[in-house]
């Protein structure tokens, strides 16, 4: 192998590979999903007023399906041994964050259980739990035996295995649209390497008798 084609098949094969360093640095940040930043009341945390809100702040705007409580929900549950729902409408999204008016009945601990969709199509559930110690002269409410949004035809909210847990999943399954357009750019790029290698085999080399040879008529 000459020097000149050696020089020729480095050149294709680190075009190659900056070609797909550079498809996969696009595609990264479109392919990851929302995480949470803080929860309102925070999780573990004791609150002896009422909170008015129930607030989950993610790192980047959430997906907004334009339907109430159908993706995008939020529940929370009190203490005793009847279940009783504390949340007075359906969550509602806001840039960032999921949020849900929220007014609280007895004291003792209470359960958050949330569930919204990441800006890049893909579900996020969890739950957590904080402790309700309502201060003199707080009012208490009477708390509902169906979720604020049961009547919108939400389902609902499942808690996660793990307390506070975060749980991607993907609501259509199997690779996402993103994956197959990464795995598609470096298919196009190594066949078209493929391409310029089998060119640059195929075109022959001058020989040193064709160098010599003089073809000028006499």
């Amino acid at each position: 192998m000459t020097v000149s084609r050696r020089r020729r098949l480095v050149g294709t094969a680190a075009t190659a590979f900056l070609a797909v360093a550079a498809v996969l640095a696009v595609a990264q940040p479109a392919s990851a999903h929302n995480s949470i930043i803080s929860t309102t009341p925070a999780e573990g945390s004791t609150i002896t007023e009422q909170p008015e809100q129930l607030v989950i702040t993610t790192n980047d705007n959430l997906l907004d399906l334009g339907e109430a409580g159908q993706s995008n929900q939020i529940q929370v549950t009190g203490p005793g041994d009847e279940r009783l729902y504390y949340g007075t409408a359906c969550a509602a999204v806001n840039g960032p964050a999921l949020v849900m008016p929220l007014q609280l009945g007895e004291a003792g601990e209470y359960t958050v259980v949330w569930q919204l969709v990441s800006t890049d199509g893909h579900p996020l559930s969890g739950s957590y739990t904080f402790e309700w110690a309502p201060a003199e002269g707080q009012e208490l409410a009477a708390g509902s035996a169906k979720p604020a949004c049961a009547t919108s035809g939400a389902s609902t909210v499942q808690p996660s295995s793990e307390a506070g847990g975060v749980e991607p999943e993907s609501s259509a399954g199997g690779l996402s649209g993103d994956v197959w357009w990464i795995v598609g750019a470096i298919g196009v790029v190594l066949i078209a390497g493929i391409g310029v290698l089998l060119v640059t085999r195929r075109k022959p080399e001058p020989t040193s008798d064709d160098q010599g040879t003089d073809t000028s008529a006499p």
